[in-house]
């Protein structure tokens, strides 16, 4: 422990589980690092999950960092009014999702990020077993995105109960290199030292065989000691303590459970009350669920302290260790409990307590057909729904079951559930609810809004064919659907068409919604519809099209701003219209305002893919060193978020990386997860890229009639539904396979299909490049190869331009021009080298061989993988930002990237440098002459 608490002093960051059973010490060896901390000047929070306030969000977290809405400090104020839903991310009320959340984690990560800049900092969140997801969720969030900053993160656990939520967490935590001690049961002879330090002299034989029931837990041998002495079966010798009796319970609950005899009645009840509140509870509470005064029950709670049952803690009374508090809950008999509770929530609903509060007692004490306590659950919901939407799920259940059969409110109940379960992130489930609701008789009232919630639902989950039945059926059996709600389902059924792959369906969908956006005077709905047709119009080629719908759509969110319209993200549309149509730096600088607008509007579920689409855009642009960093943090958020649209092509471009620079066992490893769709009769958004991946292998493996395959299934496939999108990937590799394969017939077909997409896009450099590419190549025509190159030239797009360079130097050297041809093999070698694509560099060197030119060593031509000059551009601009001591997200809104990004580039630059902490990162910019 002194070793991590020295560690985050010196700036290094730290994650350390504890996990024993109830009573092993890990609450013993946290105070140890408590007390360490403080006396080496380390700020500390603590804060710990109760078994009662799973329904409470961030509420260990909450505790550590004093999230309340009085609080002193501004900036935890604030906080604390986005956790009581005043303040929160703005609501997408057309894509639900868990946005808030995802607002609040962020801001309590940066909080605690600019706490750590000021001072070395202790988090210790105890009793992870009990904390609610949220908490959960952002422990994990802290452990990720703090890795860089003097943070030591202590959890501790229990073995058993462990939701999925905390195993993800422990196995996220030590993949991440987080320390676990496992606490076990002390041996014999450490058991003998405990009594020992209680009594002061070593036990004899029968009080050794007594505490031996405890099993080596310390808490039990603490306690079988003091209600020895309590009892009077304590005989002190000279040299030994030994015990006169062995009469005590066999368990510790036992053991407990006894010593409450010796209580007089009054403290008895009133203890027994202070334990259905919880195991921390306030004398505020306690006296008006009591029907006493504060004074009476400081009073009548006096034995229970004498007696080391209960505790203070600021302004609560405690329970001096969990299982002394579940001993006497449990004493407590079931009907009783039971009624308690629901008594308990009456009382503090009337005394103005916090509705989740109250809930959390009616979870627990409400009976079927409490209409009351369905009422307190659902306005409980409400509130939650916002901050911690699988909260306001949990909740809405609960209300459900206690709703007798047919009740007029079930139907209503059901809405409420399907609603906050797709906030939740819990899709499935809420489309399997609607869908059984709105299969049985039902209220006229909750018709169209339980047919939008399934459209939307089914839309987050790309179930494309059941979205347009769906889509479909709301417009036809809700006849009186308002044209903005009519144009939302339109929209939805755009997009389930467009990634089916009826792309020119899609297009008339998008179309049918902007009509009824523009009649309804929708603003909102129109951004939406003209994103939806971007997409549609795009993908079949006709990119000038999307861009000036895209550009439309920014117009009419931001000039005037319109809150609402906002929300559609036009600019992440934008920004991949831009990078279609070769305007590489202005989509770029799109993307940039794209990604800092999600994280403005804590749109968790497209962050992903526009993380993941400006990746694309440095692969595309052969920005590799970047493009690599973009990829990595944009699938980590795909995976948190559960979003797998950009994921294939993303892996795709991971593997393209790897192949280029001879590195086909990285290559294969990230193909894994995406390589079925190769084979898939309906392959996801993206497979075609997977296919130019698996095929840029087979070739390289010298299996031309493999990678022939692939791309040709694809070509197909897609030329079979109008996708002309993928043409610059596939067309002219397939033309030039199919030549070396005796397979002119396709290389003619294809040539024929690529131009007329060409014609559909006369202002792209690269489209018209790769028409003239495959003309050229099936004419064997160098003429229109090195106008290709040339076409090529005015646009970053790397293979783009290689490819084209590779290809006219092969048809000029067999045309008798080796001069022009090693110029344009050289040229393509160039880029390559500045890539580090080594693998593909060697082959135009080969080329340049059998031309005779011989280049002897060419020295290092790859980036170093140490130091300075290893660094990518945006990796030095984050050291320079570091540097003057600014945060993650203050580096990210500077550079207009996600502090995802930031982090994953700070690891690779820790890495590169061999440092440990930022302010080692500090020292060597200000001694480097590199970045001055």
């Amino acid at each position: 422990m002194s070793a991590l608490v020295d560690g985050v002093v010196r700036g290094e960051a730290a994650t350390l589980l504890v996990e024993g059973e109830a009573g092993i010490g890990k609450s013993v060896l946290v105070r140890r690092a408590i007390e360490l901390a403080g006396d080496a000047g380390v700020v500390v929070f603590r804060g710990d999950a109760r078994p009662f306030e799973r329904t409470r969000p961030f509420g260990a977290i909450a505790r550590a960092l004093d999230l309340r809405v009085r609080s002193s400090d501004p900036r935890r104020a604030s906080i604390g009014r986005m956790l009581a839903g005043d303040g929160a991310a703005v609501e997408d009320k057309a894509v639900p999702s868990a946005g808030a959340r995802y607002r609040v984690v962020e801001e309590i990560v940066d909080l605690v990020e600019t706490t750590c800049a000021r001072a070395p900092a202790l988090m210790v969140l105890e009793d992870l077993h009990w904390a609610d997801e949220s908490t959960l969720v952002t422990f994990r969030s802290m452990a990720h995105e703090l890795s860089h900053v003097p943070l030591l993160l202590v959890g501790s656990l229990r073995p058993s109960p462990r939701s999925t939520e905390l195993d993800q967490l422990v196995d996220e935590s030590l993949l991440s290199a987080a320390r676990l001690i496992r606490l076990e049961s002390l041996a014999p002879g450490e058991v003998d030292t405990l009594v020992q330090a209680q009594l002061g002299l070593p036990p004899g034989a029968l009080l050794s065989s007594i505490v031996a029931k405890a099993a080596g837990n310390p808490l039990w041998v603490v306690e079988i000691v003091r209600s020895l002495t309590t009892e009077g079966w304590l005989r002190r010798g000279p040299a030994l303590a030994e015990a006169i009796a062995d009469e005590l319970p066999d368990s510790l609950h036992d053991l407990v459970v006894r010593r409450l005899r010796y209580l007089p009645a009054a403290a008895l009840d009133l203890l027994r009350i202070t334990a259905v509140l919880g195991d921390a509870v306030s004398v505020h509470d306690l006296a008006a669920v009591a029907g006493r005064s504060a004074v009476e029950v400081v009073s009548q709670l006096d034995e229970a302290f004498r007696a080391r049952l209960l505790d203070e803690h600021a302004d609560a009374l405690v329970f001096r260790h969990q299982l002394v508090h579940d001993a006497i809950y449990q004493d407590v008999p079931q009907p009783v409990r039971r009624a308690l509770h629901r008594d308990a929530a009456g009382i503090l609903a009337r005394t103005g307590a916090d509705l989740l509060q109250v809930a959390g007692h009616l979870v627990r004490g409400a009976a079927p057909g409490d209409l009351e306590a369905v009422s307190w659950l659902r306005q409980a919901a409400r509130e939650a729904t916002a901050a911690t939407p699988s909260v306001a799920v949990e909740l809405l259940r609960r209300a459900m079951a206690l709703l007798p059969a047919g009740h007029e409110d079930a139907d209503l109940l059901a809405v409420e559930l399907v609603e906050a379960l797709q906030r939740a992130g819990m899709v499935a489930e809420a489309s399997d609810l609607a869908e059984a609701v709105l299969g049985r008789a039902h209220r006229d009232d909750i018709d169209v809004p339980l047919r939008l919630a399934l459209v939307s639902a089914l839309s987050l989950q790309n179930r494309t064919s059941e979205l347009i039945q769906h889509a479909e059926a709301a417009l036809v059996q809700a006849p009186g659907l308002p044209a903005a709600e009519q144009a939302l389902v339109l929209v939805q059924a755009s997009y389930g068409r467009t990634f089916s792959g009826d792309f020119t369906g899609g297009e008339v969908t998008a179309r049918r919604a902007l009509d009824l956006a523009g009649r309804a005077d929708g603003r909102a709905m129109t951004v939406w519809s003209l994103g939806a047709m971007s997409v549609a119009v795009k993908t079949q080629g006709r990119y000038g099209e999307a861009l000036e719908l895209t550009q439309r759509a920014v117009a009419l969110a931001f000039d005037p701003l319109d809150s609402e319209a906002r929300l559609r993200h036009p600019h992440f549309f934008l920004a991949m219209a831009l990078s279609d149509s070769d305007l590489i730096d202005d989509a770029r600088r799109t993307y940039q305002l794209a990604v800092d607008e999600c994280e403005q509007l804590g749109s968790s579920w497209l962050l992903p893919d526009i993380l993941l689409l400006s990746a694309e855009l440095r692969f595309l642009a052969g920005e590799w060193g970047d493009a690599v960093t973009e990829l990595e943090s944009g699938l980590d958020l795909a995976q948190e978020h559960g979003q797998r649209i950009s994921v294939a092509q993303s892996r795709a471009y991971q593997a393209l990386m790897a192949a280029a620079k001879g590195d086909d066992q990285g290559a294969s490893a990230a193909l894994t997860d995406v390589e079925s769709e190769l084979t898939n009769d309906a392959p996801c958004y993206g497979a075609e890229v997977v296919a130019v991946a698996c095929s840029t292998l087979a070739e390289a493996r010298g299996e031309p009639g493999k990678a022939f395959q692939l791309l040709l299934r694809f070509w197909e496939y897609d030329s079979e539904r109008e996708i002309r999108y993928y043409h610059r990937y596939l067309g002219p590799s397939l033309v030039r396979l199919g030549l070396a394969l005796d397979r002119r017939d396709v290389a003619c077909r294809v040539t024929a299909g690529v131009e007329a997409g060409a014609a559909l896009a006369p202002e792209v450099p690269t489209v018209q490049s790769a028409a003239l590419r495959c003309r050229g190549l099936v004419g064997n025509d160098p003429e229109l190869l090195v106008e290709a190159v040339e076409l090529a030239r005015r646009s970053p797009r790397l293979l783009d331009h290689t490819g084209a360079c590779e290809d006219a130097a092969a048809v000029l050297t067999a045309t008798g021009q080796p001069a022009k041809a090693k110029e344009l093999l050289a040229e393509a070698q160039a880029r390559y080298e500045a890539v580090d694509a080594g693998a593909w560099a060697a082959r135009t060197a080969a080329g340049l061989r059998r031309l005779g030119v011989r280049q002897g060593s060419r020295g290092q031509r790859h980036r170093p993988s140490s130091g300075w000059e290893s660094l990518t551009p945006n990796e030095l601009a984050v050291c320079r930002l570091v540097a003057e001591g600014l945060t993650n997200r203050e580096v990210a809104r500077r550079l207009y990237v996600s502090p995802h990004t930031v982090n994953t580039h700070l690891r690779h630059v820790f890495q590169k440098l061999s440092v440990s902490t930022r302010t080692e990162l500090a020292g060597l910019v200000a001694r480097s002459s590199t970045l001055r």
